[in-house]
C-alpha cells in the first residue's frame, strides 16, 4: 500500500514541476518573440548541451551512490533523470529519494547523495560568485556577507562540541518522531559517502556541469547574432543564477530571467528585447527542456517498483 500511495505522489509532483515549466517558459510575448526570431540552426547544439548537462549530473549521483548501493548504473541514472521536473516543485528534491526508494534503495541510503547533489551545486556556485565578486561592486557586499556567514559556521564546527551538539539535537528530534534508527542509518551511511575521493570527483563534475551551462548560454545569444567573450558570460551566468538560488524561488523563477537581462544589458553591450530574448532561449534550453526529457523518461522508461530487479552484480 505504501508503494502504491508513492507511485501516485511521485506521478502528481512530476507533472506539477512540468506543468509550472511550461506556464512559466514557453507561455508569455518575451517567448514568442525569442521563439519567432532565434536562428535555429543553433538549436541542435543547444538542447544536445542541455541534454550532456543532465546526463553530467545524473553520473556525479551515479558517482554519490556508489559507496551506498549495488543497484546497477542505468537505473539510477534513470531514476536521477525522471526526477528533474520534480525539482521545480518547491521540496521536489525529495521524488528522487522515492524513486530510489522504488529501485530497492532507502531513503536512508539515497538520503546522503540526494542532499550532496544539491550541496555541491551550492558550493559550486558560491565559490564562482565569490571569483565574481572581485570584478562586480555590486555584488560584492551581499557575497562576503554570505561568504562571512559560512565561514563562521566553519569554525564553529571545526569544534567538537558544536558538532556533538547539533548531532544530538538531530538524534532528539528523530527520536520525538520516532526516526531515530532511520537518523543513525543516515549519518552511517553519509560517513560512507562522504569521503575525499568520491567529493572531489563530484566536485570536478558541478564544475565542468557549469562550464557547460556557460557554452549553452553561448548559444542562445549566438542565435540573436551576438558573439560574447566567455569570461562575460561565465559572471552572467554565475551571478543571476546564484541570485536565483537564494532567493528560495523553484529554480530562481523570475529573479534569475531579470537578474540575467539586466546583467547582459549592462555588461556586454547586448540591448535589453535581445537579452530577454537570449534569456528565454536559454531557460527553455535549461528548465523547461530538461523537465521534459526528465518527465518523458519517468513515464516511458521508468518502472516504478519493478527497477528492483536490476541489480548490479557485484
Amino acid at each position: 500500500m505504501k508503494g502504491k500511495y508513492l507511485k501516485y505522489i511521485l506521478h502528481v509532483v512530476v507533472l506539477i514541476g512540468l506543468i509550472l515549466a511550461a506556464v512559466k517558459y514557453i507561455n508569455g510575448e518575451e517567448v514568442l518573440q525569442a521563439l519567432r526570431s532565434y536562428n535555429y540552426a543553433f538549436a541542435p547544439v543547444l538542447l544536445a548541451l542541455s541534454v550532456l548537462y543532465l546526463a553530467m549530473k545524473a553520473w556525479r549521483f551515479i558517482r554519490l551512490m556508489r559507496p551506498v548501493s549495488d543497484v546497477a548504473g542505468n537505473v539510477l541514472f534513470r531514476g536521477y533523470v525522471a526526477g528533474t521536473a520534480a525539482t521545480l516543485v518547491p521540496g521536489g528534491v525529495a521524488a528522487r529519494a522515492g524513486l530510489m526508494n522504488q529501485a530497492g534503495v532507502s531513503v536512508a541510503k539515497s538520503g546522503v547523495p540526494v542532499a550532496l547533489s544539491s550541496i555541491l551545486d551550492q558550493v559550486a556556485f558560491i565559490g564562482s560568485a565569490l571569483f565574481a565578486a572581485i570584478w562586480f561592486e555590486n555584488i560584492r557586499l551581499p557575497v562576503l556577507v554570505l561568504l562571512g556567514i559560512l565561514l563562521s559556521l566553519g569554525v564553529i564546527f571545526l569544534f567538537p562540541g558544536p558538532r556533538r551538539w547539533l548531532g544530538q539535537a538531530g538524534a532528539a528530534i528523530a527520536k520525538r518522531f520516532n526516526f531515530a534508527d532511520q537518523w543513525e542509518n543516515f549519518l552511517q551511511h553519509g560517513r560512507e559517502v562522504i569521503n575525499t575521493r568520491t567529493i572531489l570527483v563530484a566536485l570536478a563534475i558541478t564544475v565542468a556541469g557549469l562550464l557547460v551551462q556557460v557554452i549553452i548560454l553561448d548559444f542562445s545569444l549566438r542565435g540573436f547574432g551576438f558573439n560574447v567573450p566567455y569570461a562575460t558570460l561565465f559572471f552572467a551566468y554565475i551571478v543571476p543564477t546564484m541570485l536565483g538560488r537564494l532567493s528560495a524561488l523553484p529554480a530562481g523563477v523570475g529573479v534569475t530571467e531579470a537578474s540575467m537581462v539586466g546583467f547582459l544589458s549592462s555588461s556586454t553591450g547586448v540591448d535589453p528585447d535581445t537579452g530577454l530574448a537570449a534569456t528565454a532561449i536559454f531557460r527553455i534550453a535549461t528548465v523547461f527542456f530538461q523537465a521534459l526529457l526528465g518527465a518523458l523518461v519517468y513515464f516511458f522508461a521508468w518502472r516504478g517498483e519493478k527497477e528492483k530487479s536490476y541489480q548490479r552484480n557485484v
